[in-house]
């Protein structure tokens, strides 16, 4: 007969995906606190980031981009658009496309914010020495695949220049 081992259950804070998920309760607390005055949620602010960035693209384009799923991102888009903030026009490549760009109001609103978003990201890592926060920033960007893993960057490196 097999003896049983006893279960074995992690604890909440030795979790990462626990972890993360209070991350990002926290920062999405911390940042929507401080935008409240505009009105503006931190998917909403992320959405109009990227077509700050990225004028013109079209709305399953910005989903992937905002990591959002489509029904998600179509609902910020028309909330935003209904407050006048960004505005949909037709495709000068494909006229049977429509494109996504921020109004003058969305891009003075966003601007706006600057102060409102460095002091979120502040006070997100205020427990955090500042070489900490740029661990965790960079570590953060590695895990979702947006860094390339240290063997990476020093093959890229190597390469020679052309």
């Amino acid at each position: 007969m097999k003896k049983e081992r006893p279960a074995v259950i992690a604890d909440l804070l030795e979790k990462p995906g626990h972890l993360i998920r209070r991350a990002h309760q926290f920062s999405v607390a911390v940042f929507e606190g401080l935008a409240a005055r505009d009105r503006i949620t931190a998917p909403q602010h992320v959405v109009m980031t990227a077509l700050f960035k990225h004028p013109g693209i079209d709305q399953v384009t910005l989903a992937k981009l905002v990591a959002l799923d489509k029904v998600t991102t179509g609902t910020i888009v028309s909330r935003l658009e209904r407050r006048g903030l960004l505005r949909r026009e037709q495709s000068s490549q494909d006229r049977r496309a429509r494109v996504l760009l921020l109004s003058e109001t969305g891009r003075e609103l966003l601007l706006r914010m600057q102060d409102t978003v460095r002091q979120s990201q502040t006070n997100l890592l205020a427990n955090l020495t500042q070489s900490e926060g740029k661990d965790l920033v960079r570590l953060l960007r590695k895990l979702i695949g947006a860094e390339p893993a240290a063997g990476a960057r020093k093959a890229k490196r190597r390469q020679p220049r052309k």
